[in-house]
């Protein structure tokens, strides 16, 4: 029988920004009899400190939009999948962001380092700094109208060489053209022998333009969800209905 998966992206669904998960959502994914997987923009040791350090059953993590892939239990590791760009193309893609940067007179609330992050397989731009705080990151661009307008100039630079995605608060991640959620989940269950029918994926940004949006274009079973507690009374009712999949 093919495993059931339940995938899950990780700001805004079951953690705040750059958190780590409750003990209380902790709790609950380790109650649930499904495979579970996390995707996102955020890199692998981010997702190890937010996560996978409050779990202790085995878990998928798929970072940098499922260019890097590894399954975790405890402290087993087992590195699946990390398609590095080169150095070549991170410049290009870096230059760009700098161009940005000066057009709009980007300035992050932290450091250059922070506001424009090496992930390997992805290059990230966190307009205001990855860890700027909280409050100010949540207001920036509720809209994403301003990133939308950033995207629209790096495209005018590097063409159609990439993919770009607008992600978490006030990031645009920056990958090889054909990646993001939807590409990376389809082949994460190719990669598991599984099916797309055997998976159901929770996220906050399913609307036309969100970075989940490709998940829910697959025809994949999709839940939205508000924000982490949203999550939790979710999970917490499927665990009620005896881990069933959700009709």
């Amino acid at each position: 029988m093919d495993e059931r998966f339940l995938v899950f992206d990780v700001d805004n669904t079951i953690t705040e920004s750059c958190k780590e998960i409750s003990d209380e959502m902790a709790k609950t994914l380790e109650k649930l009899e499904q495979g579970i997987v996390f995707i996102s923009g955020t890199n692998i040791t981010e997702l190890k400190r937010m996560i996978s350090s409050k779990l202790k059953r085995k878990h998928h993590l798929l970072g940098n939009t499922g260019t890097h892939y590894v399954i975790k239990k405890e402290n087993l590791e087992n590195e699946i999948i990390n398609n590095k760009l080169s150095k070549d193309e991170k410049k290009e893609i870096i230059q760009a962001l700098k161009k940005l940067k000066e057009k709009y007179k980007l300035l992050p609330l932290t450091t250059e380092n922070d506001q424009i992050q090496d992930r390997g397989s992805q290059i990230t731009f966190s307009i205001l700094g990855r860890n700027a705080p909280s409050e100010k990151k949540y207001i920036y661009d509720t809209s994403k109208d301003k990133r939308k307008k950033f995207v629209e100039y790096l495209k005018t630079i590097l063409k159609d060489s990439y993919e770009m995605t607008i992600g978490g608060t006030t990031s645009i991640d920056i990958t090889r053209k054909g990646i993001d959620k939807g590409e990376s989940l389809l082949n994460f269950i190719k990669i598991n022998n599984t099916k797309k029918e055997n998976t159901t994926f929770f996220g906050d940004q399913l609307e036309e333009g969100g970075n989940d949006y490709p998940v829910k274009k697959l025809g994949i079973k999709c839940i939205e969800v508000k924000n982490p507690e949203d999550t939790i009374q979710i999970l917490k009712k499927f665990i009620k209905n005896k881990n069933s999949m959700l009709k």
